[in-house]
């Protein structure tokens, strides 16, 4: 029997294991002069994040001694909506060159916020670009990193 348990024990270990291959796939990113902020940084650090959240999340399921809480398994509405995600992160990852990453990023927070919470266009559109804008600042600007910039290259 599939139980929360044992869900929260395997979905642990699983981002326990990207976490150390984010880790270790880290390691090979090359410094370039002049950058402020090492480049391997905040991929090691969402590494180490992944580890600790997925040991929080076995250790959650470890240590319940209730009763077993059976998992429900997604029905066909559920199952679209994990493979539109699925399709919506394979084309951010496709268009994060060409378009650049704080467009593809706003445009991924729209389009999944709109199609996981069927909430107001306007309102997909404003946390879209409020999430691109903030990247943009936070990321590039503030940290100093370098992300492809595609489309706002032509605007500096």
């Amino acid at each position: 029997m599939r139980t929360l348990r044992s869900a929260d024990m395997m979905t642990g270990a699983l981002t326990i294991v990207l976490g150390v291959a984010t880790l270790v796939a880290s390691r090979s990113i090359k410094a370039m002069a002049g950058e402020s902020l090492d480049p391997r940084t905040l991929p090691a650090i969402v590494g180490w994040a992944m580890i600790a959240c997925g040991a929080a999340i076995m250790r959650s399921g470890w240590g319940y001694r209730g009763e077993p809480v059976p998992v429900h398994w997604p029905d066909r509405q559920g199952k679209r909506r994990l493979v539109m995600t699925a399709v919506l992160l394979l084309a951010y990852v496709a268009l994060i060159e060409p378009i650049g990453f704080p467009i593809v990023t706003a445009a991924f927070v729209a389009a999944h916020s709109w199609y996981l919470g069927r909430y107001r266009s306007w309102a997909t559109i404003l946390g879209g670009i409020l999430t691109g804008v903030i990247v943009y600042y936070v990321f590039m600007e503030f940290l100093d990193l370098t992300f492809p910039l595609g489309l706002l290259e032509y605007l500096r």
